[in-house]
């Protein structure tokens, strides 16, 4: 018997694992996902799409962070405090909220990372303390983590993976939180959509080499129009 209350105890002592995505919606151009997270009332939310525009494209539309606010709900500032490396940077951004509430601003430490074999380009977010922040009295944030990847379905085509889990931190009740964050990978994708119709976009110089990387990768070996069925 008390070799079984030891074992109980040994598990309890185990650190708990975060469950799996849970299929909540699948539409005809988009699956929703949700997932409980461990010692957290936070939900992390998760979308999986198609969308009719290359990979070079859709990433010149993510990685602009000066036009964020475009199609970032209430996203008031989007700006790099400072580049750490050539593919990662720290950014800082600042969301409105309702009168009632202060705004929430993050300061994220972004990397980017490209697989040439795969065809694939990974955006991870994360938040981190910088002296550069800008302190301007509002409630800082906690992104636990946000990652998008992009991969490469033919020459027209892309297939976008969004992730995040967020807390805006203050005194909003969490299932508010949830309430509002479960709009996030709808909108985000329908506005990545509308994005991508603009006939103005262009890469930031930080990254207009990789953009232009991403554009001669898919030109080497074109892959045939729907070479590569998405799997949902």
């Amino acid at each position: 018997m008390r070799a079984l209350a030891l074992l109980i105890a040994a598990l309890s002592a185990l650190p708990a694992h975060a469950s799996a995505w849970e299929l909540v919606r699948k539409d005809s151009d988009l699956a929703l996902y949700e997932k409980e997270m461990p010692g957290s009332d936070i939900v992390a939310f998760k979308f999986d799409g198609e969308l009719n525009a290359p990979l070079d494209r859709v990433a010149t539309v993510i990685l602009d962070y000066r036009r964020t606010p475009e199609w970032v709900d209430h996203l008031e500032e989007s700006r790099m405090l400072r580049k750490v490396g050539p593919t990662e940077f720290v950014e800082y951004t600042h969301i409105g909220t309702p009168f009632v509430m202060k705004d929430r601003d993050f300061v994220l430490r972004v990397k980017v990372e490209l697989s040439r074999l795969d065809r694939k380009l990974v955006i991870t977010n994360e938040s981190t303390e910088d002296p550069a922040a800008p302190d301007h009295g509002y409630v800082r944030g906690n992104l636990v983590g946000s990652t998008f990847v992009l991969s490469a379905i033919d020459a027209e085509h892309t297939r976008l993976t969004g992730e995040i889990n967020a807390d805006p931190m203050g005194s909003v009740p969490k299932w508010i939180v949830n309430l509002f964050q479960k709009q996030w990978p709808r909108t985000t994708f329908d506005h990545i959509q509308a994005q991508l119709k603009k006939s103005d976009l262009g890469a930031p110089e930080n990254f207009a080499s990789l953009v232009s990387e991403l554009h001669t990768m898919l030109a080497e070996v074109p892959l045939p129009v729907q070479a590569i069925k998405t799997e949902r």
